[in-house]
């Protein structure tokens, strides 16, 4: 980043307007929403954030819909709760959305508006939405619904309504790698919490593995059954087996990876031969992180978001679940062993998932009061790169570039 870039940045972590101004960017960006497993049945919805704006996904029969949580009359949130199940209705004055977004049933309508609810035509605004797995994700790649009173659309949003990426597109190599791993016949486990910090001191903490052993001295390899001689006599991850590989604005860790390795995965995915090797991350722009790792004879999958809710406070949620792949135990004692913990395997995974990312929630919460006077460029070693890449990322999107590109 220059400069202005790096100004840019101190100041979105103390000063809610430049916080509100950054999140204004990140509209067009194909953000994780929810899981289609939050949303199960006809008429479920979810409310979520994206790029600064309270948004809410619906299940209509087969069809998952997203829209802006404003109705189009007097601008009351549709949806005051985190989830729930019902008709798209404002209880202010209790307009009806169909799954369209349009105004169907609006009371005294010809009487006080001088016309039905089609000669209105007022419509929310929609999200775009594209599932991957059971993965939600959403953008605004449409203009503001115009209304009396309402804001006119800024000149980045305006540009997304053209050239749109898919997410496939957006997702690169991530694509069939994600559409493998998130699968589930029942719900994920899952958690929420609150973190005093800004999302991107947060996101840029599992940018590198350079902390692992001040911050985690026991807790990493003991939930993720790393040798702790691959650590070495010091403690630290030996340089040679950390393999980063870089695609579009996204990236990722692969422990002990070599060259190739990402498109090796995406290809294993894609034809339904791959089979978990070891311990990988994928770090997906903007604030979308995936764990792929062993425990004991089983392989898990983490999901963790990191969501912005000021400038100083994140909403960090996460799902784990055991991996879909079949696994080929070593022996009939691995498999026999494997068969006996897998149902207890939960109980030790959530509570040791709560406390190493508490571990680095603590460590940002006592960054966060000083934060917004670091306007100089961090000196980033070997295992520190992918913060780099995310902050070249970042720019590009605050700079005005093209949002839709992930290239």
């Amino acid at each position: 980043m220059d400069e202005r870039q790096r100004s840019d940045w101190a100041r979105s972590l103390r000063d809610p307007e430049a916080f509100a101004n950054e999140q204004a960017c990140f509209r067009p960006i194909w953000t994780l929403l929810g899981l289609t497993t939050d949303i199960p049945s006809d008429n479920d919805w979810i409310r979520c954030n994206l790029g600064g704006s309270s948004v809410f996904v619906q299940r209509f029969g087969t069809t998952i819909r997203g829209f802006e949580n404003i109705c189009r009359h007097r601008f009351h949130p549709i949806r005051t709760k985190a989830k729930g199940s019902g008709m798209v209705r404002c209880d202010f004055h209790h307009w009806v959305y169909n799954q369209a977004g349009e105004a169907v049933g609006i009371p005294q309508c010809k009487k006080l508006f001088g016309g039905t609810p089609r000669e209105l035509g007022v419509r929310l605004r929609p999200v775009e939405i594209a599932t991957c797995g059971f993965l939600i994700f959403g953008r605004f790649s449409e203009q503001p619904a115009t209304a009396p009173g309402s804001a006119e659309p800024t000149e980045r949003e305006q540009s997304a309504t053209s050239g749109a990426e898919s997410l496939q597109e957006y997702l690169a190599e991530a694509w069939p790698i994600l559409a493998a791993i998130c699968q589930v016949n029942n719900p994920p486990h899952t958690a929420c919490s609150s973190v005093k910090a800004n999302w991107k001191l947060l996101y840029e903490l599992t940018l590198e593995e350079y902390h692992l052993f001040a911050v985690h001295p026991s807790t990493f390899r003991m939930l993720f059954s790393v040798d702790p001689a691959h650590f070495g006599t010091t403690g630290y991850l030996k340089p040679e087996h950390a393999h980063y590989p870089r695609f579009g604005r996204h990236s990722a860790f692969f422990f002990k990876g070599k060259p190739g390795n990402l498109t090796a995965m995406a290809g294993d995915c894609r034809d339904g031969s791959y089979r978990p090797s070891g311990y990988r991350i994928l770090q997906i722009f903007p604030n979308l992180l995936i764990n792929h790792y062993q425990v004991l004879q089983s392989w898990y999958v983490s999901i963790t978001q990191y969501v912005p809710e000021a400038h100083d406070r994140t909403s960090v949620r996460s799902w784990f679940f055991q991996a879909p792949f079949p696994i080929e135990d070593r022996s009939w004692f691995h498999s026999l062993l494997r068969r006996i913990t897998e149902p207890w395997l939960p109980f030790f995974v959530g509570p040791n998932l709560r406390r190493l990312t508490g571990e680095d929630h603590a460590v940002c919460e006592t960054l966060q009061p000083i934060a917004g006077q670091i306007t100089a460029s961090p000196l980033l070693g070997g295992e520190e790169q992918r913060i780099g890449w995310f902050r070249q990322a970042y720019g590009a999107v605050l700079g005005g570039e093209d949002p839709l590109s992930g290239r």
